[in-house]
């Protein structure tokens, strides 16, 4: 931040300030932390904002009002009012760039690495190498215009944000005061006009952030042990299942991703939002709860994205029929199955029980596990079976 406050090469970038997100600063990541988010907030000036039709109010032409007396201005297309998306970005990466060649890591064997410009990601990804460490550390870094929360939200997120029944209409008031935010992406699909080129997207990663610090009916939920609530670690859960069944189907779940089980965890807590539902004895319960509502989504074919609602992340165009299909006959195998991708797995073959005498007792040999894969575990074991799985899933989670 220091070295963006004090460049010289684009003014415009003096005047940022920073905003962590993602599945780590959320609290749930269910790995250990190797990938973070950083959001560079620009300042702007009123702006206009329109809607690219064709896209369910996610990508937008922002424009200044009036002609900018800042830095702004360098950004401006040749009609002197659109914002350049392509031109914040390639800045953007070329400030990284020349930070990269005077950082040193923090550890002496580590070396920062910039990865190829990706089509349509609005973000600068930066690598961490280092023979220390077990994996490479990555670090998306994501410039995105700040406009003012004077301005009122578009149009198409009415319907979205339901979250009256469960943080109470004053929070729903309190999210859609706050600023907007619009990260430089085009559209998906190869089939993009001139108008795309040099469109934002829309972001609520500021709004998720904070819903999930302040997660519960009463404000002092998760405060103390005392007042915890299981929310956090059933939503961990479903990633969990989500990630199991892309490794075991990566090409049929391509589409699927931890959104999909982010957005239905919303959509969840917005009806049933009462605290003492979330107990933490109630994990496995909840788990199911989060399960069961997934299947439903699946099974109607529709999943509105919890701020846009006219927007269905199941549309065929998102997300193929084919391939929800599959999904819900996955989801339907584990739910049957008492999720069998949770259980662990037996020893390949039983240890003999020898006789008591006075030898020795002979050294048991290693019992080897496969890892993700376990075995089934026939449904009419009952609950006590599913109870006890969902619990070691959720200390294996949460270790």
């Amino acid at each position: 931040m220091d070295f963006l406050k004090d460049n010289k090469e684009q003014p415009y970038f003096r005047d940022v300030t920073k905003l962590t997100t993602g599945s780590y600063y959320e609290m749930v990541k269910i790995h250990n932390p190797n990938e973070f988010d950083v959001m560079l907030l620009l300042p702007t000036p009123r702006l206009e904002l329109t809607e690219l039709h064709g896209f369910s109010g996610f990508f937008y032409q922002l424009a200044v009002v009036r002609a900018p007396r800042t830095p702004l201005g360098a950004f401006l297309l040749p009609d002197g009012r659109g914002i350049s998306a392509t031109r914040i970005l390639q800045d953007t990466r070329s400030l990284v760039k020349t930070f990269l060649r005077t950082y040193r890591a923090l550890c002496p064997s580590g070396r920062w690495l910039m990865d190829r410009k990706r089509a349509s990601c609005p973000a600068v990804t930066l690598t961490l190498h280092s023979p220390e460490a077990a994996e490479p550390i990555s670090l998306d870094i994501v410039p995105t215009l700040e406009v003012s929360a004077a301005q009122s939200w578009p149009g198409a997120t009415r319907g979205g944000l339901c979250v009256q029944d469960w943080l109470g209409k004053k929070a729903r008031r309190h999210f859609i005061s706050q600023a907007l935010y619009f990260v430089p992406k085009q559209p998906p699909g190869r089939q993009r006009g001139e108008d795309t080129k040099e469109c934002w997207r829309i972001s609520f990663s500021h709004i998720e952030k904070e819903i999930f610090k302040n997660h519960g009916s009463s404000k002092t939920c998760c405060e103390s042990y005392a007042k915890s609530c299981c929310r956090k670690k059933a939503l961990r859960l479903l990633k969990c299942l989500i990630e199991g069944l892309k490794q075991r189907h990566p090409r049929e779940l391509a589409r699927l991703c931890s959104y999909h089980g982010k957005t239905v965890f919303l959509h969840t807590l917005s009806r049933h939002g009462d605290d003492a539902l979330w107990a933490p004895r109630r994990l496995p319960s909840c788990f199911l709860l989060l399960l069961d509502s997934f299947i439903a989504h699946v099974q109607r074919a529709e999943l509105p994205h919890f701020f846009i609602s006219a927007s269905n992340m199941f549309a065929p165009a998102a997300f193929p029929r084919r391939s929800l299909l599959f999904l819900q006959g996955a989801l339907l195998e584990q739910r049957q199955s008492g999720v069998p991708l949770f259980q662990v797995s037996s020893p390949s073959r039983l240890l003999p029980v020898d006789p008591p005498g006075p030898s020795a007792a002979p050294s048991c040999p290693p019992v080897r596990s496969s890892g993700l894969h376990f075995p089934s575990l026939p449904w009419g074991l009952g609950a006590l079976a599913l109870l006890t799985t969902l619990l070691f899933a959720a200390a294996l989670v949460l270790h």
